[in-house]
């Protein structure tokens, strides 16, 4: 299979919260994480379990998820395309943003998602949505063995992913699958969070994320800032 890209809210790099990601998920935006990379955690082989899915796509908040290039596109067309974007966006401030449950796994969410933020989301879908290449019916199958609502089914036929529109909820993934024993891991994030980060985040820059084969670790390509006043 081919490259395949994705439109990624990842933080400034000097950033609290970007230190932050790069803490717990031991890596950086544009460098995959290495194996002897030292744990933040006392457990190191605990946090190498429950961190290898989130490490391999790296730390960010999902708002066009991975696709190949459709016919006729290349990756300058979508990088252009992407900065002439980012030029009209204002950032949203995340306020309330910590760490939690959500679902099975642990990740960044915030207190109430403003309608600011799902219609940011939601545009950045349809403006790419040309860019996309529609999914095969192998993927197509993967996705649907999911538990998905009719409407999430819906989404997932127009758009290649079903947690976009009304679906969509911001969140910045932590860790792969947790269960009620791994309560003190969850403790342990919101402590290093709050140790880590004493500003209220911004999204205000569209990363575009690579990855080369469906076994490589995305990393970033290049990131353009929201810079509508």
């Amino acid at each position: 299979m081919s490259t395949r890209y994705a439109l990624y809210f990842a933080p400034h790099d000097e950033s609290q919260l970007a230190r932050f990601g790069e803490t717990v998920l031991g890596r950086t935006a544009t460098q995959p994480r290495q194996d002897d990379v030292p744990s933040p955690h006392p457990d190191r082989q605990r946090w190498l379990e429950l961190t290898k899915s989130p490490a391999h796509y790296g730390f960010h908040a999902t708002l066009k998820a991975p696709f190949e290039l459709a016919e006729g596109y290349s990756i300058e067309d979508l990088r252009q395309q992407v900065e002439e974007f980012a030029k009209g966006q204002a950032a949203i401030p995340l306020t309330g943003l910590r760490p939690r449950r959500l679902s099975d796994f642990a990740a960044l969410t915030l207190d109430q998602q403003p309608a600011s933020l799902s219609r940011f989301a939601m545009r950045v879908v349809e403006t790419f949505e040309p860019f996309r290449r529609a999914l095969s019916e192998a993927d197509l199958q993967r996705r649907r063995q999911q538990p998905l609502s009719d409407r999430q089914l819906t989404l997932l036929n127009r758009f290649g992913y079903p947690y976009v529109d009304e679906e969509f909820r911001f969140h910045m993934t932590l860790t792969g699958g947790i269960g009620e024993q791994d309560q003190d891991y969850l403790d342990w994030l919101q402590d290093s969070f709050r140790q880590q980060v004493d500003d209220t985040p911004l999204l205000d820059q569209l990363a575009i994320h690579e990855q080369s084969s469906r076994t490589a670790p995305f990393v970033s390509l290049h990131s353009y800032p929201l810079s509508s006043s």
